[in-house]
């Protein structure tokens, strides 16, 4: 009979991808795995970065801190000191303003006994209170010389300029001129 026919083989492209194909899409996977890799390595580092330069400041303001309280020890240890110092210097003027108060009273025949001694009491007290120089108020005895003196008669009052100048300042050249001259 007759012959068997034979059909050919046909293969058709879409059964099996190409091996290139498969090579890119091997290499795209690589590479997207080494970018989220490289991705978390690179975030882990600005963490540690991050905690490092917080540990770093915190410790300098625990060091600050440390020092400012250092410095406001020693400050108020001076100061109390300070005031330590004044209480006694107080004190002290106040016990010589009572002593002198009770030698005035005793040296003075004419006063009496009980007038005599509460003149002294209140001069003492009054002594010892007006050291509070620290307070921002002036004492008697520098308003006394800050004042400028009273006119009693019609006359024109004197210059006393002069006197608050300080003992060691050299006086003014044009001064010493008109001094000269008069």
């Amino acid at each position: 009979m007759s012959d068997p026919v034979v059909l050919p083989k046909f293969e058709l492209p879409g059964e099996k991808t190409h091996w290139a194909v498969r090579a890119a899409w091997i290499s795209t996977g690589v590479l997207v795995v080494a970018i989220v890799g490289l991705g978390g390595v690179i975030m882990h580092r600005r963490t540690l970065e991050v905690e490092a330069h917080v540990k770093r400041e915190e410790a300098i303001a625990r060091v600050k801190a440390e020092a400012d309280a250092k410095v406001a020890a020693a400050a108020a240890a001076a100061k109390a000191v300070r005031e330590a110092e004044l209480a006694d210097k107080r004190a002290k003027e106040a016990e010589a303003a009572a002593a002198k108060a009770a030698a005035l009273a005793a040296a003075s025949p004419d006063s009496s006994a009980t007038g005599g001694e509460a003149d002294a009491k209140a001069k003492a007290a009054k002594s010892a209170h007006r050291s509070h120089s620290g307070h921002g108020g002036k004492s008697s005895k520098t308003a006394a010389k800050a004042s400028p003196p009273k006119d009693s008669g019609g006359g024109a009052l004197k210059d006393n300029s002069t006197s608050l100048k300080a003992k060691g300042s050299k006086s003014d050249p044009i001064d010493d001129m008109l001094k000269k001259m008069k």
